[in-house]
Order: C-alpha cells, then structure tokens, then sequence
C-alpha cells in the first residue's frame, strides 16, 4: 500500500506527459516519431497536487478482491499450456505491489484518470492471457456495462494498446451509466508487465508477427471473450491506433481468411504505415527491424484482400488528427494523414462502407478522446434493441 501512495504522489510532482511515458514504454506519437501537443495539454502543479491529494485518500481505503462469477471456459482452439497460462487474476491497474510482483511497472495513469477508471474496477474482469505462437503474455480486462445482464448479448468493442486508452474505456463506460449510449462489453488487450524491451515487442507484435498475432486475437482471445460471456459478433468492433492502427488495417483485409468473425466493424486510427519500410533510426530512438518485413508495400494493395474476394462485407472508419506531422525531415515520406485518406479512397473504389474523419487542428493523439465518443453514440445510439433480439 505504500507503493501505491508514493506511486501517485510521484504522479502529483511530475507532468503529466513524464508520468505516463516511461523509456520502456514510450506513447505512441514517440514510436511513430510525431509530435505532440501534451506539453500544452499539461496539469498544473497545483491541479495535479490536489487531485493526488483526493486519490491518494481514496486509494488508502481497504480494497477488496474482484468477486468473479466463475472459473474460465477455453476454447478448444487453446493449446494445454495457453489454457494453463490464461486464468482470472486480481484487478492490477490501479494496484503498483501487484503491478511491480508480475514484471516491470506500466501504468500508465495520471491521477485524474485513476479516479475514472477506479469507478468501473467493480464491472472489470482482468485476465492473464498466454499465447504459444508469440510466447507472450498478454493483460485483457474485460469490463461489462453498468447494470450488465448475463441473459443478455452484447456487442464487444475490442481496444488494441490498452495501456494507453484504459482511461478513455471509463470515460465511454460513463456514457453508457449517464443513458448516452446502449450498452456494450469492452475487452482490452496490452502486453503485459513482464513484457521486456517494450517497443520491440509491440513492433514485433503489430508488425513481424501480425500473422500470429491476428490468429491468437481472432481464434483464442475473442472466442475466449464470447465462451465466457454472450457476445453479439455482428455488432462487434476491433479499434487500433498507430502500430495498432496499422495492425487493425492488416486484420481487416486478412479476417476472410478465418471461419470465425468476431468484428463487423474496424476502427482504423492514425495507422503507421511509414512502419513498414521508412527507417528513421538515426533520429528518434525505437529502432524498428524493418528488413525483416517481407513485404512492406503489400498493404498498398490491400493484403490481396480484393483479390480473393469481390466485397468486403465490414463497415470500417478511418481517421487521423488532419495536423499530425513527422518530427524529423521526410519531404518524400507520406503523412499518416495522406496514408488514411489513401486508404479509405481505395476501400471507397471497391465499394467498402468505410468513412473517414481528419480531425482539424489535432495531432496524433488528442482526437482520440473525442472521436472514441462520438463513435459509440453513433454506432450503439440508446434504444438500440439488438440485445433484447439476442436474449
């Protein structure tokens, strides 16, 4: 317990861009080499001092464990000693003993976020979720809607990178509990604490081993999720931004290649393209192993998607921050921007339903917030009946 409070007060005296980022964990407008408006978007010492001051207080009260409905049911899609790997495990994302016991400390929380989050731990599921083609531990909280019934389907939103969008979850969680939107299932995905060199392992993950890493997501993780609750896989949504971006791209134009079809939407944010094959080493520090890509242009074509198939039957949006620009000298590189504009363009000319948004006057991160919002009142609008239909 004295981890906690001196974790958050270490929060309360430093910014908040310095008390989210770590060198083994950098944000991801450091992995794709842009620049970000954070420093404007800065607490001030005395704001931060007084919102740790009020978590601190909270955080000292007697926590109790998770009281979860059942032991976990594994799909036979599972190896023995993924299944061996993957169990329930007490809540760790505002709890550093925990945190620091399993591996390295990634939490990546400012205190007023941490007040949040802390109001929907009572509907969060967290999981320990090992993969034998990766070798990797993964951490997936599975948080289900205030007032959530168990006779009920629900859509399940899935949130690639969650370490740096559980926040945001609480905030779209509030929505649904202020009656703003009808109700869904989130399930997060992040390496987990134990994970180490951070950055090459989420390169390694989005990237060199997306194949491996859809399989795990599409035939283990999802069909875990609707094993262990009753999901609605023709509402669902897979989101990813940046790597994750990129990554959401590529398991949109290969799911044709799965039986099973946990998403029907495909949120495709500020997608890294420049990953695949522009190596900028010398200026920033994450040295991504590009020469091992096999192919960096073939997402240019779409992964052969509309060579296999005539329609794609997924509704996709794309987006970006319309201001996102690279911090080092690229005249010739694409903009993330330009690259999902070009994305959507070509989905548009093979007649996808995909929309596009570039958020004026943002960067790479600040229309996250806004937009995650603005999607789920749109997408799951209140008196939506999809889950009485499902019953």
């Amino acid at each position: 317990m004295k981890k906690i409070i001196s974790a958050l007060l270490l929060c309360g005296m430093l910014s908040f861009a310095s008390c989210t980022q770590s060198d083994t964990q950098p944000s991801p407008a450091e992995e794709t080499a842009i620049t970000t408006e954070a420093a404007t978007e800065t607490p001030t010492e005395s704001e931060t001092e007084e919102v740790t001051e009020e978590i601190t207080e909270e955080i000292t009260e007697e926590v109790t464990e998770p009281e979860y409905f059942s032991q976990l049911v594994y799909p036979d899609t599972m190896t023995d000693k993924e299944k061996n790997g993957t169990y329930y495990r007490g809540d760790t994302i505002l709890d550093a003993d925990k945190a620091y016991e399993i591996g390295e400390y990634h939490l990546p929380l400012d205190p007023t976020a941490r007040s949040r989050v802390k109001k929907m731990m009572s509907n969060n599921r967290e999981m320990r979720v090992y993969d034998e083609q990766l070798d990797l531990n993964f951490m997936a909280n599975i948080v289900l809607p205030p007032d959530y019934d168990e006779n009920k389907e629900y859509p399940v939103i899935l949130i690639t990178d969650s370490q740096y969008w559980i926040d945001e979850v609480a905030d779209l969680w509030k929505l649904i509990g202020d009656g703003e939107s009808s109700p869904v299932i989130f399930a997060t995905l992040r390496l987990d604490y134990d994970i180490n060199g951070y950055t090459d392992a989420r390169y390694d993950e989005f990237v060199l081993n997306q194949d491996k890493t859809l399989d795990f997501i599409t035939n283990d993780f999802m069909q875990l999720v609707s094993l262990n609750y009753r999901t609605d896989s023709s509402q669902s949504v897979f989101f990813g931004h940046s790597l994750g971006g990129l990554f959401a791209h590529y398991a949109l134009c290969n799911s044709d290649k799965y039986e099973y079809q946990p998403f029907a939407k495909y949120i495709i944010a500020s997608p890294a393209m420049w990953s695949y094959y522009y190596d900028d080493s010398e200026n920033v520090k994450d040295d991504y192993d590009i020469e091992k890509v096999s192919d960096p242009y073939a997402y240019r074509e779409d992964f052969g998607y509309f060579d296999r198939n005539k329609a794609m039957d997924k509704d996709v949006f794309i987006c970006a921050g319309a201001d996102e620009h690279y911090d080092f000298d690229a005249p010739d590189l694409a903009t993330i921007p330009e690259d999902a504009q070009t994305i959507y363009e070509r989905f548009t000319s093979h007649g996808v339903n995909a929309d596009i948004k570039l958020y004026e006057g943002m960067m790479h991160m600040s229309y996250v917030e806004d937009m995650l919002k603005d999607y789920i009142k749109k997408t799951f609008p209140m008196g939506n009946n999809l889950q009485e239909e499902h019953k």
